[in-house]
C-alpha cells in the first residue's frame, strides 16, 4: 500500500500554499508529482499560484491533458486522468480519488476550518481501512516541514 501524509495546518496557512511548498520539496528530491485539484477551475488558479507562490524558485509544471506526452515533472489535474509515471499525488479534492494505488505516496493537507477537518477525518477513515501507512504532521509555520 502506499505512504499517505496528512499535514493539519494550524490557524491561517493556506492548504494551496502548502501544496506549492510540499510539491517544490517533492519534485526537489527527485519526484514526479501529481497535484489533484476539485475542478477545472481550480487547476487552472493552482496552476498560477504555482508560478508566482515564491519570487525565487521554479517549478516546471503544467495542467495535464492525457493527450499529451508528459515530460514535466509536476502535473496539475482534476477528475479521473493522471499521469501514469508520477510517484507522489497531492490531494486537493474532496475526496479520494480511484486511482490513488497508482502513487508510492499520497499528500493529504488538512486546513484549519472545521468543514476540512471533517472531510480530513474522513479520508483518514477510508486510508486506515485501505491499510495504508499513514503519518501525520502537524504543520505550525509554512516554512517548516517534517
Amino acid at each position: 500500500m502506499s505512504r499517505v501524509d496528512f499535514y493539519i495546518l494550524c490557524d491561517g496557512n493556506s492548504v494551496d500554499r502548502f501544496a506549492c511548498i510540499i510539491a517544490t520539496k517533492a519534485w526537489s528530491d527527485g519526484n514526479r508529482v501529481h497535484i489533484h485539484t476539485q475542478s477545472e477551475e481550480h487547476a487552472t488558479q493552482f496552476d498560477d499560484l504555482l508560478w508566482s507562490y515564491d519570487d525565487i524558485s521554479f517549478v516546471p509544471h503544467e495542467i495535464f491533458d492525457v493527450d499529451i506526452n508528459h515530460e514535466t515533472p509536476v502535473t496539475i489535474g482534476y477528475g479521473k486522468h493522471f499521469p501514469q509515471v508520477s510517484q507522489v499525488m497531492i490531494n486537493l479534492g474532496s475526496d479520494i480519488p480511484d486511482f490513488t494505488s497508482h502513487f508510492n505516496r499520497i499528500v493529504e493537507i488538512v486546513g484549519s476550518n472545521e468543514s476540512n477537518k471533517q472531510l480530513g477525518r474522513q479520508r483518514y477513515r477510508q486510508y486506515m481501512k485501505a491499510d495504508h501507512e499513514i503519518h501525520d504532521h502537524k504543520i505550525e509555520n509554512l516554512t517548516k516541514i517534517d
